[in-house]
């Protein structure tokens, strides 16, 4: 098995050492001890009561005076993502009780979604921020209680979030809720900006596709917007038509430093709303497209798709000033805010090419469709409504 873990709860302090390494000593005695556990489940059915019981001991979860003695697992299907499928579990425990409820992740059901995701480390990646990169972070994600990849098998057991409040994306966030999410994001891209620590980590790419893997995707965007070019608002074409030629620039442009750790698909569909402190705090998971590259691509992404246009149309340069003002409250030096504005401009452009990749394909459900038609709609808009020379096209 190439990586299990489990980190400690955040509610308390997650440790600055990655916790599953602590008790070997080092990441090859950590390896060679994991080697005899049990097979990471294929599927839902293979998450049994005595696994369970097995899993949660060793990291901690459960104590050897406690074991799980019945598990009831139901499917998340109200906002199924593409990427993959999750699961809800109700344990009953003997002994010392342990979570009540916790939400199993899995690979995609489909082989093509799956040989995407292989394609691009997508599960490898959730896991290993879970494991290496979480714990230091000021962002709130649910807490893991297992953590595992091996090929193209994959598993997290991760703190079930349902208790909190989650925005509608099609429908589209108020203008606290956006502060709220655009606040998290300054405080994690501060934490990591400028820190060599994340160049440490070589399955954490320079932008969410990779610029190792920057041609093929070119041809997949290419491809996409012959596809979809008819159902986007025709005061986006000129500046999108030279996007898709210029799109390994785009993606050279937000891999430059400063560079910074990016969730990668921020954006209301993977966040909770948190209010029980007296303030809407955010909740972010679904890691999967964790990456390296310039801090305002999360901002675009998440402004971009999740604002009705008329509201950002109001907002959007207020809440790009406000999450640049939060930089630099967090110690970002350096970094000027027409730079901040290029970069989001090169940012909306990625960000349409990852949906007009999306909307292009057969949808993987009807919301899935409808939340990738209104995304094209919105990130068109958002485009054709600057500058064009802002792009430097």
């Amino acid at each position: 098995m190439r990586c299990v873990g489990r980190c400690a709860p955040r509610r308390t302090g997650w440790r600055r050492r990655r916790r599953c390494w602590r008790r070997f000593g080092s990441p090859a005695a950590y390896d060679a001890a994991m080697s005899d556990h049990p097979p990471i489940p294929g599927g839902p059915d293979e998450i049994t009561a005595a696994w369970l019981t097995t899993a949660l001991r060793e990291w901690g979860v459960l104590t050897e005076r406690s074991r799980v003695f019945a598990v009831s697992i139901e499917a998340l299907t109200e906002r199924a993502g593409v990427n993959g499928q999750t699961f809800r579990l109700r344990l009953k425990y003997q002994g010392e009780p342990g979570p009540a409820t916790m939400v199993a992740k899995l690979p995609a059901s489909h082989p093509s979604a799956r040989g995407v995701a292989a394609f691009q480390h997508w599960y490898e990646r959730e896991t290993r921020f879970y494991l290496e990169l979480a714990p230091d972070s000021p962002l709130r994600v649910p807490e893991p209680y297992f953590a595992a990849f091996e090929g193209e098998r994959t598993l997290l057991l991760l703190e079930d979030l349902g208790r909190l409040r989650q925005v509608d994306q099609v429908a589209g966030c108020m203008v606290a809720e956006a502060e709220a999410a655009l606040d998290a994001a300054a405080g994690m891209h501060a934490r990591w900006w400028g820190d060599e620590v994340i160049v440490d980590h070589p399955w954490l790419p320079l932008t969410t596709v990779g610029l190792d893997r920057a041609r093929p995707v070119h041809g997949a965007f290419r491809r996409a917007w012959e596809a979809v070019r008819e159902r986007v608002a025709e005061e986006a074409h000129p500046v999108l038509d030279r996007a898709v030629e210029a799109y390994p620039a785009l993606l050279e442009r937000i891999s430059e430093g400063p560079l910074t750790l990016l969730h990668g698909d921020y954006r209301l569909d993977n966040v909770f709303f948190d209010g029980s402190e007296g303030q809407p705090g955010v909740v972010a998971f679904d890691w999967q497209f964790a990456c390296r590259g310039r801090g305002t691509y999360d901002i675009a992404y998440f402004l971009g798709l999740d604002l009705e246009p008329s509201l950002r149309r109001q907002h959007e340069d207020a809440l790009l000033l406000r999450y640049y003002e939060r930089l630099r409250e967090e110690g970002v030096t350096g970094y000027t805010l027409d730079a901040c504005h290029r970069d989001y401009a090169t940012s909306l452009l990625l960000s349409f090419a990852v949906f007009a990749i999306g909307a292009a394909g057969p949808p993987a459900s009807e919301r899935m469709g409808v939340v990738h038609e209104v995304g094209l709609e919105r990130l068109a808009a958002a485009i054709a409504e600057r500058d064009p020379d802002i792009f430097g096209l």
